[in-house]
């Protein structure tokens, strides 16, 4: 049977949330926001994926533990629905003001005691340098598939940190250790950033702004800002840390085209607005 789409497009976050997420540029919220059912859909799948064996698994410098895997969106219907769930769609939506895409999906696996660091970072600078799109109107939504806690090395935040607009001023050369014969784009997933932060620049942020790291049950969603500068620590316990991420673009903010594109499963190539798949079930709204 064809599946059920709306055409209705629910706007779930309330005035208080949209602004904080303006200032702050990150929005927690609580397990209840998607159904249980959205957890155990993509919880289901981790095994598979973490067998995959092509050139959308990057493994962590041991060359032996899966880092990430990426383009899930695109090969797992399950994941494909995950990001038309109408309160996941509705709320990206509201934060970028319009119709949005799947510009890249990905699972973040941070083994117990081998789940490498992520150096201070932001996002958009990449997805600027490296697959032409032009302004930072993306939002990351980060499903945790395993509890996050301090141990287990959540991301960290500079709150309002986005709002300084991109600060990586800094190009590494080269590539990291352990990645010397992967492909060039490699260089770009690695936990050695290819845009360095100068961290005079982290320095007088942090002691401004702060440092967060928002932690939370499995089934918790983590909307932020491509602008924010962000980081993890290595996760140090015998915990899994597993996060689902979808990164959605506004469909005004395509790219303007590059002379190397990266691979599909990094830049999806389909840039058609999604829309929402109609609930099956009555869903926990945001409190």
């Amino acid at each position: 049977m064809p599946e059920k789409m709306s055409t209705m497009h629910i706007r779930p976050l309330t005035s208080l949330l949209f602004e904080r997420y303006q200032r702050d540029g990150f929005l927690l919220l609580p397990p209840d926001f998607l159904s249980s059912g959205v957890l155990q859909d993509a919880i289901a799948l981790m095994p598979e994926i973490l067998r995959s064996d092509d050139p959308s698994r990057v493994l962590e410098r041991d060359n032996a533990t899966v880092r990430s895997v990426y383009g899930l969106h695109r090969t797992y219907p399950q994941v494909h629905a995950i990001t038309r769930h109408p309160l996941l769609l509705g709320a990206v939506e509201q934060l970028v003001g319009g119709g949005v895409y799947v510009h890249q999906s990905k699972i973040n696996f941070k083994a117990p005691f081998s789940g490498d660091q992520w150096e201070w970072h932001q996002d958009f600078v990449y997805w600027l340098q490296n697959d032409g799109i032009p302004k930072p109107d993306l939002v990351n939504a980060s499903i945790f598939l395993d509890e996050v806690t301090e141990f287990n090395g959540p991301l960290t935040f500079i709150p309002g940190s986005h709002r300084r607009g991109v600060l990586s001023g800094k190009l590494a050369d080269g590539m990291p250790a352990g990645y010397e014969d992967a492909p060039a784009w490699v260089s770009t997933l690695t936990a050695e950033e290819k845009f360095n932060v100068d961290t005079s620049v982290i320095d007088d942020l942090a002691r401004t702004n702060g440092l967060v790291s928002p932690k939370g049950p499995a089934g918790s969603v983590l909307l932020f800002h491509p602008n924010l500068l962000h980081a993890s620590a290595p996760n140090l316990s015998p915990f899994r840390r597993t996060v689902l991420i979808l990164v959605y673009n506004s469909v005004a903010n395509t790219s303007g085209g590059v002379a190397n594109p990266r691979p599909p499963f990094l830049a999806d190539p389909d840039v058609r607005a999604l829309r929402p798949l109609v609930p099956t079930a009555t869903e926990g709204m945001p409190r």
